[in-house]
């Protein structure tokens, strides 16, 4: 019984601190994930082209529903949402990306 409460003892903070760094990695990968998309649009797009995004978003998401910033959510909700919503508004690929390209660039970061 003394060797199993010990046990016990030993094991537990360490599967607490196994369970924390889980976390943070998984936070720092997400926000490695976001600046690595919002970079790699930045060097793809113009700034010209990146402002067409927004009037397209502006233009053909506001249509069906009232408009979200894209800073009310994070660049990986974004992604889920993008290609489900592009698809619904019948936006071609060039189109897409650009709203894509905007979106991106101003979500929320973390």
């Amino acid at each position: 019984m003394k060797k199993t409460i010990v046990l016990l003892t030993l094991c537990l903070p360490l599967v607490l601190f196994t369970q924390c760094a889980k976390k943070t990695m998984m936070s720092k990968t997400a926000s490695a994930t976001t600046t690595d998309a919002a970079a790699e649009i930045k060097g793809k797009y113009s700034a010209s082209q990146i402002a067409e995004g927004k009037v397209i978003f502006e233009g053909s998401c506001g249509k069906c529903h009232k408009l979200r910033q894209p800073a009310e959510f994070k660049v990986s909700a974004w992604e889920g949402i993008l290609p489900r919503m592009c698809k619904k508004a019948k936006l071609d690929a060039e189109k897409a990306a650009l709203v894509r390209a905007w979106v991106i660039t101003n979500a929320k970061i973390g």
